[in-house]
């Protein structure tokens, strides 16, 4: 299942925001600026507790995905 990544940056940012951008252009994490309070929420639940990261200023583009699951509620294979 592919995931559509405008629809991933509507949900998970604030209006006007969206993922910062490698050199090439691709979509590679979300700044905790620009993320929705209940967005923040879950990154802080997932990088504590989940899928720990010492690193938890940003949200990379699979993490994304998932946190974009939950909130819609989308069945996912996390394996």
């Amino acid at each position: 299942m592919g995931f559509d990544e405008e629809a991933i940056s509507q949900q998970l940012c604030f209006s006007g925001q969206d993922f910062s951008r490698s050199m090439a252009g691709r979509r590679v994490w979300i700044m905790h600026t620009s993320m929705t309070t209940l967005t923040q929420i879950w990154m802080t639940l997932l990088l504590n507790n989940i899928l720990p990261s010492n690193h938890n200023s940003n949200l990379p583009l699979p993490k994304c995905q998932l946190v974009y699951a939950i909130l819609t509620q989308v069945s996912v294979h996390v394996a």
